[in-house]
């Protein structure tokens, strides 16, 4: 049989050990059409000889900020969508704390189209969790991946939902099967404790950004989330988990049969308030959790990593500590620091494609067409070298920022293919797609 893409001599990742196989997968029409031994006699328009290759599922990676519309002195989806196939991620989900908020259905539109015009890999957007009932019910129709809460306030200042219209919302999300992410902190909290912290001048920046916004916000925001789920049945995500006390909040509800998933980040994995040099994020890197974090992804507490990708301006960064904007870069990092781990035998490669690729199109609505290797899926992989070391270099990052905490950090494990939908993005370490190609994504689709 004729193909369009044949992948072979590949070593293909599952999340289950025992679903990984050696062989080929064969692509037609921007699907898997086949996947294991192909026949003697099958062809293609390219072929592409893996030689040994590790292929995972394309990595999703579900909360990006690229920045587009309205602040696009940080990032856009050219950029970020950029940085991302070099990441090896085929897919991001993008926030919608952007200027204009992406908060109505005409935004969103807005906002795809743009999107649609720049991104070099598929998208999908997260739409914010809008007061009106018929704003929410076009917003779900016109593809929203899923509904952001801000508990407490981040980049963009936007304020919690009423108390009142959160459960109105999140009851109608319910009965549409909708899923709602939270940042869970809480701005009461934050204020009153950055306040404090402003004044203690001799502290270490790590520390005090980590008491400025300290576990306990985190906690009765994920209460609070956990609760409105509880009385409401609705779908609910966690965004980017920092603490233990936090997981185990999550654990205790998935216990309950409570509707929640939750996510963390690399620097949350790598990264402690005490001993690693103050990198300003929100919520802050905490003293002490990393181990905790780890063990909570093992046993499935947490469901997913992310990058929570947040690129800022250099001048903006180098602002004084409160006066500095908190976020990092992340997308084109992420993979390559857990495949890293996975040299280092503390995750496995299955386990990042159930992470990095399952669970994420799993949690927001739209698997089976992504986060597989299955015939029908798309033909979304990302393909790794991991006998090859790599050092990761601000300067080399293909974000407009350039803010890492990982700068010069060796890793081995190296993203050598990015393919979206059957077509190179990035092949062998060389850009070969053009920004326009990525499609929105979205459980409505």
């Amino acid at each position: 049989m004729r193909y369009d893409l044949i992948i072979k001599n590949g070593n293909f990742i599952s999340p289950r050990k025992e679903e990984c196989f050696e062989g080929a997968v064969a692509v037609a029409n921007g699907k898997i059409a086949a996947a294991g031994r192909l026949n003697a006699d099958d062809s293609a328009d390219e072929v592409y000889d893996a030689g040994g290759k590790h292929i995972l599922p394309g990595i999703i990676d579900a909360h990006v900020h690229f920045r587009d519309p309205g602040l696009t002195d940080k990032e856009d989806f050219e950029t970020g969508s950029l940085a991302a196939a070099f990441g090896g991620v085929t897919c991001a989900a993008d926030m919608p704390n952007v200027l204009p908020v992406t908060s109505t259905a005409q935004r969103f539109i807005e906002k795809v189209e743009t999107a649609k015009a720049k991104s070099y890999i598929d998208f999908a957007l997260f739409a914010l969790l809008p007061n009106e009932q018929d704003e929410l019910e076009k917003l779900r129709k016109a593809g929203a991946l899923g509904f952001k809460v801000f508990l407490g306030t981040s980049t963009g200042d936007i304020a919690a939902p009423a108390p009142g219209v959160l459960i109105s919302r999140m009851s109608q999300c319910a009965e549409a099967g909708s899923r709602i992410g939270f940042h869970a902190e809480s701005s009461e909290l934050n204020s009153y404790f950055t306040e404090l912290c402003k004044k203690k001048a001799d502290a270490p920046a790590g520390q005090l950004l980590a008491e400025a916004r300290p576990v306990i916000s985190e906690i009765i925001a994920i209460q609070t989330a956990i609760c409105y789920a509880q009385y409401t049945d609705a779908k609910i995500h966690i965004h980017h988990v920092t603490s233990v006390d936090g997981a185990r909040l999550v654990e205790e509800a998935k216990q309950k049969e409570i509707k929640v998933s939750a996510e963390t980040c690399p620097h949350y994995l790598f990264l402690d308030a005490n001993t690693s040099p103050a990198h300003k994020v929100y919520p802050p890197v905490r003293e002490g959790q990393c181990e905790g974090l780890w063990d909570a992804l093992d046993r499935g507490i947490i469901d997913i990593i992310a990058s929570d990708h947040a690129p800022h301006t250099a001048a903006e960064k180098a602002l004084a500590l409160w006066d500095a904007p908190a976020g990092l870069c992340g997308v084109e990092t992420l993979l390559p620091l857990m495949l890293n781990e996975a040299t280092c035998g503390n995750i496995s490669l299955c386990d990042i494609a159930r992470l990095l690729s399952e669970a994420p199109a799993k949690i927001w609505g739209i698997y089976p067409r992504k986060g597989n290797l299955l015939p029908g899926a798309d033909a979304d992989f990302t393909i790794v070298d991991m006998n090859k070391k790599r050092t990761i270099s601000a300067d080399s990052l293909h974000s407009k920022s350039k803010t890492t905490p990982y700068d010069g950090t060796q890793t081995q494990g190296s993203v050598e293919c990015t393919v979206v939908r059957g077509k190179f993005i990035v092949k062998d370490g060389q850009l070969t797609g053009e920004k326009g190609y990525g499609v929105l994504v979205s459980p409505a689709l």
